[in-house]
């Protein structure tokens, strides 16, 4: 609760969302007291094995019909046939396979022997090989053969996939709905679920990917009974299909990783050298050293979550006139924001004129920086509005408001001479989640003529709880799970460290064992929001780090023109976690890039879905980090396509991109898995068994599917002592 602030008149009220479907239904939700599913994959001790996850719902409401059920008790009975046999070796002879094109050998051959060394058995394996002695539909499922054949034989652990595309400057991403094949050194499968998303991806509400890169498709060897996964159960040759226009849906997916994949997206030699020599420097110096004992946080505010204040003022029985609008914010301190203040007239004699106003980014308390006041901001009437003899009624697109179609929190509506007095209430400083809203009406002789509270109005910087200390809802941001000897380096937006590239790359410089990003993305660029969003996405977004600055608007550059190259941490090199839509698309390559600039200026022209925007960028956000020499991380985990969160208070604990990448610190920090592959591995099975993998609309299923590990699965975080 807030602290009671004196002359304060409360007025509790709870504003929150509700969907809408389910709240109109007279069915109960959920539909059943329990769901399972079935799949095979790696448990927690790295055993292959069958999963079975219960879901249980001990209370179900039908809302429509204002009833609750809830169950006294639930038995839960599981039978099951053990196997006659085991297909998998008793002894492994490899832990690790490595598979390449027959160009890359002789760099990898280091790594090979690096790898042994150290007690992980590794084989190097030519895509020139696999592709003569397997068969399979396509050049990834020959691939995949290949893997299954390699756990059944040598009983491997992890799979390195070393190549990407064959050119950083213009190579054809994909070949088919299903692949990218003949223009990669290692094929790359993709998807074809289409988004249909319940919670924002972005402005527009079609936006979609059509399928993302998905290497889990490399790891997902069996399903149930043991049989062979190639993601396609109905045949149709369009493989993992959702919601894709004219096709059959592909459900029912294992998913679950039987092996620990990791891909270095290589395009060529130099880049093959580059990432070998960081990988065993990395092991073999690394352990005992005091930066990794550190762990670098960067983020802000995800979504403008702002609840629906909609204080209503009734100026019906009021005489025409000048009246002053008056607003202030209290936070759970007691301590008061500057004043928001907008003089309108009430005069029936004219037609009502009312202006959108979303202009905090300009109020003086938060130009000072961050941390700052609570803040007050009044949206729907602006200063010399007219309440005049008509209705009015303006919705403002995601241009003014964002998030408003998701969560109407700034329409303007002036009717039957009720004025909805709607707009901003936030507390811009660490964990500043509550505020008080005072607004009130004041005449022309001073004379308050109207006055009214919403208290305990929540926002969240999502961004900042899923990388920090504190938990929501009972589950805890990235650091919350980290050991306490780790020193925190928080670079947020509400603390004044995240201003914009400069501070992330001072930051990245000082080195450290793990960099966790967690805001928006392309390919291109990291960025994310100051708190509240202030002034709209157009003045309240933080550039955080670029691949490029080239852009083919004016102006055309900025220096440096490749930020991420200036970074200079050397062999101080993070596992870097990001979290953003398409940072880790690594199927780009500058010319189709600077091409999707065609489809944005003319419709006509197709769709590449390089979503960069027209900028030439040669790779990926997440895989330049890795392949940058001198510098950046040795591994990266993120998105190939668009990533879903979860604005508000679930925002750490309702699915998508914040959950998955904070459940990969939970596996470090907390179980004390010290393989990158077996952590990375057994983040993608927890979220497959803690969620709903039949629900298309939560993305779940497109969580795990996009979620990639660049980097060495068999890699030890921390070095070898």
């Amino acid at each position: 609760p807030l602290a009671q602030v004196q002359m304060m008149k409360r007025v509790d009220t709870l504003l929150k969302w509700e969907e809408k479907e389910v709240y109109e239904s007279d069915e109960f939700y959920p539909s059943a007291w329990c769901t399972y599913r079935v799949g095979c994959g790696l448990n927690a001790e790295g055993e292959r094995v069958t999963h079975v996850a219960v879901h249980l719902f001990p209370a179900r409401y039908a809302p429509a019909k204002g009833m609750l059920q809830v169950a006294g008790e639930i038995d839960v009975k599981i039978t099951y046939e053990k196997p006659e046999g085991t297909p998998f070796p008793l002894h492994d002879a490899y832990d690790m396979v490595i598979i390449a094109p027959p160009e890359f050998s002789d760099e990898l051959q280091r790594l090979v022997e690096h790898k042994n060394s150290h007690g992980i058995s590794t084989l190097l394996k030519t895509t020139d090989d696999i592709f003569s002695e397997y068969e399979g539909r396509d050049k990834p499922e020959q691939i995949k053969y290949f893997i299954k054949d390699a756990i059944e034989t040598w009983g491997v652990r992890y799979v390195m996939l070393v190549g990407g595309l064959n050119s950083p400057f213009w190579a054809k991403p994909r070949d088919n709905a299903n692949e990218g094949s003949s223009q990669w050194r290692v094929p790359v499968r993709y998807t074809n679920l289409f988004d249909n998303p319940k919670y924002p991806l972005a402005d527009e509400e079609a936006l979609h990917d059509p399928g993302v890169l998905s290497d889990l498709y490399y790891a997902d060897i069996y399903r149930e009974g043991g049989e062979f996964e190639d993601w396609d159960p109905n045949g149709d040759g369009i493989f993992a299909a959702w919601n894709k226009p004219g096709v059959e849906n592909d459900t029912g997916l294992d998913l679950y990783p039987d092996v620990a994949v990791g891909r270095l997206a290589c395009r060529n030699v130099d880049e093959v050298k580059t990432v070998v020599d960081k990988i065993i420097t990395y092991e073999t110096s690394a352990h005992g050293s005091s930066w990794f004992k550190r762990m670098t946080v960067i983020s802000g505010d995800g979504f403008l979550d702002q609840e629906d204040l909609d204080i209503q003022w009734d100026t019906k029985d009021l005489p025409d006139g000048a009246y002053t609008i008056n607003a202030q914010s209290f936070n759970a301190d007691g301590d008061e924001g500057p004043m928001d203040v907008i003089h309108v007239t009430l005069d029936r004699t004219k037609e009502t004129s009312l202006t959108f106003n979303h202009d905090d980014h300009l109020n003086p308390a938060i130009q000072n920086g961050y941390p700052a006041p609570p803040i007050a901001e009044i949206v729907s009437v602006s200063e010399g509005d007219i309440l005049g003899n008509t209705d009015f009624h303006y919705t403002p697109d995601e241009n003014e408001a964002y998030l408003n179609t998701f969560n109407p929190w700034a329409n303007i509506s002036y009717e039957n001479g009720v004025l909805h007095i709607r707009g901003k209430s936030y507390d811009p400083r660490p964990y500043g989640n509550l505020t008080d809203i005072h607004v009130w009406v004041e005449n022309e002789a001073g004379e308050t003529v109207f006055s009214a509270w919403r208290n305990d109005t929540e926002m969240y910087y999502e961004g900042e709880w899923t990388t920090g200390e504190r938990a929501l809802l009972g589950r805890g941001g990235g650091l919350y799970y980290m050991p306490q000897e780790f020193e925190r380096d928080i670079v947020w937006a509400s603390n004044g460290r995240l201003t914009g590239q400069d501070d992330v790359i001072a930051a990245i410089n000082q080195g450290s064992g793990f960099l966790f990003m967690s805001g928006h993305g392309s390919p291109n660029v990291w960025a994310d929001h100051f708190p509240g969003v202030p002034g709209n996405r157009a003045h309240g977004s933080i550039t955080g780090l670029m691949v490029t600055t080239l852009r083919p608007w004016f102006p055309y550059f900025s220096l440096p023109l490749f930020p991420i190259d200036t970074l200079s941490n050397g062999e101080k090199l993070p596992v870097a976690v990001i979290g953003g839509c398409h940072n880790s698309q690594f199927n780009v390559s500058a010319v189709p890039a600077f091409l999707h600039a065609l489809h944005l200026l003319f419709g006509f022209f197709p769709d590449n879905c390089m979503w960069t925007y027209g900028q030439p960028v040669p790779e990926c956000f997440s895989w330049r980090l890795v392949s940058r020499p001198g510098g950046g991380s040795i591994a990266s985990m993120g998105n190939t396509g668009l990533g879903y969160g979860m604005p508000g208070r679930e925002c750490t604990s309702g699915g998508g991109d914040a959950w998955i990448t904070i459940e990969f610190f939970r596996q470090y920090g907390t179980e004390g898995r010290e393989i990158l592959g077996d952590a990375y591995a057994q983040t993608l099975t927890s979220y497959i068994s803690t969620f709903d993998m039949s629900d298309l609309a939560a993305g779940h299923a497109k969580t795990v599917q996009q979620w990639v590990l660049l980097g060495d699965p068999s890699l030890r975080i921390g070095g070898y002592p």
